[in-house]
């Protein structure tokens, strides 16, 4: 596939599994339509990624939208010269917003996708996804819901770059993704940090440093432990 990374096939799971449909409505509640989620069933490929995996690429033609059934995806902008920040997670239960805004203007991908965590994806082709925005009221409901709430994390962001120092933003960004992977043993480099931010690395190395100094985590190569966030 030339969008999203072409699954193995140890990888992709059979699309007639009867867990599916119930991970799909423990995940996704609001398809209630018993049609729409026959449909999503025999036409969507679930696939499984691991962290790090690029699973969309800016500038790709977007043929699939993901539902995440488990783990996690980040969603990065970039700016063409190698600068990129974090937009938001994809979780468990949500799709991403800007792909969904793409899909339906027929546009490429404007933002990468990367697994943050190993996640189980449902990838739906677009064809589809034209004819649900027709067919099922529900699936229009979740699209509003997914840029609702997109729009609420954008605010978010605005008002952490506008009002907060980057101090703030790194000890937010550090707890978040202890949350979000579970663990307080992160394995990230400060160049990811930094990108991630939109800041020098040397300025997170610094800040980094005296957050250890004051024993809110504890520095290791490529290993941060957050210890007291």
């Amino acid at each position: 596939m030339a969008d999203f990374i072409k699954p193995k096939l140890q990888d992709v799971m059979t699309n007639k599994d009867s867990n599916l449909s119930t991970n799909l409505q423990l995940r996704f509640p609001i398809f209630q339509h018993p049609a729409l989620v026959k449909e999503i069933i025999e036409y969507g490929v679930v696939m499984s990624v691991k962290p790090g995996d690029i699973i969309l690429e800016t500038g790709n033609e977007i043929q699939y939208v993901p539902l995440v059934l488990e783990g996690s995806v980040k969603v990065v902008r970039g700016d063409g010269e190698n600068h990129e920040v974090m937009l938001y997670y994809i979780r468990e239960g949500e799709s991403c917003a800007l792909t969904l805004s793409s899909c339906i203007k027929r546009e490429k991908s404007t933002v990468k996708a990367i697994a943050e965590a190993r996640s189980t994806l449902l990838l739906l082709p677009v064809f589809r996804v034209y004819q649900w925005m027709r067919t099922y009221p529900t699936w229009h409901d979740f699209l509003v819901n997914t840029y609702a709430h997109r729009f609420e994390e954008m605010l978010d962001i605005i008002n952490n770059i506008c009002f907060q120092n980057t101090d703030e933003r790194l000890r937010n960004y550090l707890a978040e993704k202890s949350v979000l992977l579970q663990s307080k043993v992160l394995h990230i480099s400060h160049q990811e940090i930094a990108n991630d931010l939109g800041v020098t690395r040397e300025v997170i190395s610094r800040l980094l440093k005296q957050m250890e100094r004051k024993n809110q985590i504890k520095l290791y190569r490529e290993r941060i432990d957050v210890t007291n966030i």
